[in-house]
């Protein structure tokens, strides 16, 4: 059985394993696009416009620069991939666990027990939002972490209904009042 988070139990059963919404990922992917295409447009009419840049030393430096940006540009487009796939919160029949990754070569794991929900809240908001169907879902505990984000998903209020049904069935379920 492949392991989403460090302590999945075997008989834990996953009901929803949640990346952020493709709009976003689009969204991030589009300014990448527009960086790569800048590149393309300064290699193609720089020459032709701007000789000087392209002669002796400052050919040289030209060069480099655009060596660096291409490495920026390929870095970028992978961190944009990696954090989309490595972000991500998964709904368990025990506990919400939020993976967040916080750059190559950090991230935090966060667990919240179903008995510990006290709230939860979604939220759709703006155009693409409501066009696309994604929002935020808030979660408040009793526990350390008092509020669980869940930012840019797709289906907020489908996501909340699953948390708050999973809640009643559970043995400790009800929402606390308070």
């Amino acid at each position: 059985m492949r392991r989403l988070f460090p302590s999945q139990q075997d008989e834990e059963k996953i009901f929803l394993v949640i990346h952020e919404h493709w709009f976003h990922l689009f969204l991030k992917v589009v300014v990448w696009f527009i960086f790569a295409a800048a590149l393309l447009a300064f290699n193609r009419y720089a020459p032709e416009y701007l000789p000087m840049l392209f002669e002796d030393t400052a050919g040289s430096v030209t060069r480099l620069f655009t060596q660096v940006y291409t490495l920026f540009l390929t870095l970028s487009i992978f961190i944009i991939w990696l954090s989309y796939y490595l972000n991500l919160q998964v709904i368990t029949d025990r506990r919400i666990v939020d993976v967040h990754q916080e750059g190559l070569f950090s991230h935090t794991v966060s667990e919240l027990h179903i008995e510990n929900i006290e709230d939860v809240t979604s939220d759709t908001k703006g155009l693409f939002g409501t066009l696309f169907n994604y929002g935020m879902v808030y979660v408040q505990t009793a526990a350390s972490i008092e509020r669980f984000e869940f930012d840019n998903v797709p289906n907020p209020a489908a996501i909340e209904k699953l948390i708050l049904d999973l809640y009643e069935k559970n043995p400790h379920g009800g929402l606390h009042q308070g």
